[in-house]
């Protein structure tokens, strides 16, 4: 038996999507030599719905290829790392999300096959990796793991606006239960990490990381659809979504008539949310980009911006150490995650102080604040972050 462990990770996310943490940890922990294999397991497809709904199950070629291999039971190696394993599991009862014993029942079923995939491809010393608090079960159900680790990257009974009250606290006593019955805990926010801290010590905080090396540089020729776009550039990277403040945005349009906005991300608002700003000359929806092209677009950017609402977003902005990375300077609302941060980033308190510090931003051309930035980045990249979960979980191990 290899003396390496081998990573499980039940996702939720798929592999294809943007490259976030659930896909950033997994890919860089492959990558490392005291790592054997990886598993990554995407979301489950569900039969009713490719039954009921196939042009919508089938619409991108993303999910064909998602189908594809649910259907035939296949597992694909990664073009990425050649440890790294993707497998999407099929679901045939439905309603799985809205019933917990039919998401059990669902998940008992398909664990018959990733048990018989892992024994085929020599899965041993298993690190069980989950995120989702229904996986709750996973934990009595791998019975010859070395270690489970909960990386609670959102607290769930928040998240799911959607459900009612009732559902949205069976789910918070589901996040308890894994949290107290997992070996080790992730967090993503101080907040997070002393609620953890009450259930069980061995819980620790974890940021998000980079890959820095993906926005260096300084190409003369901008991506196609910024060379038309007039400068200078304030930019955002990301989901625009119900924590991305509209109105301040509407604000720089009218009061930065000189700058163009440029925003990179699915819009996952509804359409007559955006269509004030979208009367607004100076602003350009870009639409989602490939993680390994954002460096291109930032490199151009002369202002990056976080204009998240605080009220809403008590974890680590993601994009905020890729940013870094780029070197540009940040402005950013007042969040609290942020705040070890706050010597580098201009940090504005209202939607009047965020359009001061952009326009300072654009004035400042220190070496030695960029230099500041990059190596913030340099040192909390993907690569580290492993190097630190490694570190623990040998820990874990010995103990």
């Amino acid at each position: 038996m290899n003396s390496n462990v081998c990573f499980i990770c039940f996702s939720i996310n798929n592999w294809e999507k943007r490259r976030a943490r659930k896909q950033q940890f997994m890919l860089h922990l492959s990558l490392r030599d005291d790592v054997e294999k990886v598993m990554y397991i995407e979301p489950p497809l569900n039969v009713f719905r490719l039954v009921f709904f196939p042009f919508s199950e089938l619409k991108t070629l993303d999910n064909r290829n998602r189908w594809s291999r649910a259907l035939q039971f296949k597992v694909e190696r990664s073009t990425e790392s050649k440890k790294l394993f993707i497998f999407t599991p099929v679901f045939f009862i439905p309603f799985a999300y809205r019933i917990q014993f039919i998401y059990n029942l669902n998940r008992y079923l398909s664990l018959f096959i990733i048990k018989t995939m892992l024994r085929s491809l020599e899965f041993y010393n298993i690190v069980l990796w989950l995120y989702h608090p229904f996986d709750y079960p996973l934990i009595k159900w791998f019975k010859n793991k070395v270690l489970s680790i909960f990386d609670w990257a959102e607290d769930w009974a928040e998240y799911f606006t959607e459900y009612s009250s009732k559902k949205r606290a069976a789910t918070g006593r589901l996040e308890e239960h894994i949290i107290k019955d997992a070996d080790i805990v992730f967090l993503v926010s101080a907040k997070m990490l002393r609620k953890a801290k009450l259930l069980n010590e061995n819980s620790h905080y974890m940021l998000d990381g980079t890959v820095y090396e993906l926005f260096q540089g300084n190409s003369d020729c901008p991506p196609e659809d910024l060379e038309n776009i007039r400068k200078p550039l304030i930019g955002y990277v990301g989901t625009i979504g119900h924590r991305v403040d509209m109105g301040l945005l509407q604000h720089i349009c009218k009061n930065l008539t000189f700058c163009s906005l440029i925003l990179i991300g699915n819009v996952l608002i509804a359409p007559s949310d955006i269509a004030v700003l979208k009367s607004y000359k100076n602003i350009y929806f870009l639409g989602g980009k490939d993680y390994n092209d954002l460096g291109s677009y930032m490199q151009h950017f002369d202002v990056s911006i976080l204009p998240y609402k605080p009220e809403l977003t008590s974890s680590f902005p993601t994009k905020l150490l890729d940013y870094f990375a780029a070197g540009k300077p940040v402005v950013s609302t007042n969040l609290i995650e942020i705040q070890r941060f706050k010597d580098i980033v201009c940090i504005a308190n209202s939607n009047d102080e965020f359009i001061d510090h952009i326009r300072k931003a654009l004035s400042e051309n220190s070496v030695d604040l960029k230099t500041r930035r990059i190596s913030v980045a340099e040192n909390n990249s993907w690569a580290h972050r492993a190097e630190e979960i490694m570190g623990l979980i040998n820990k874990g191990i010995l103990q």
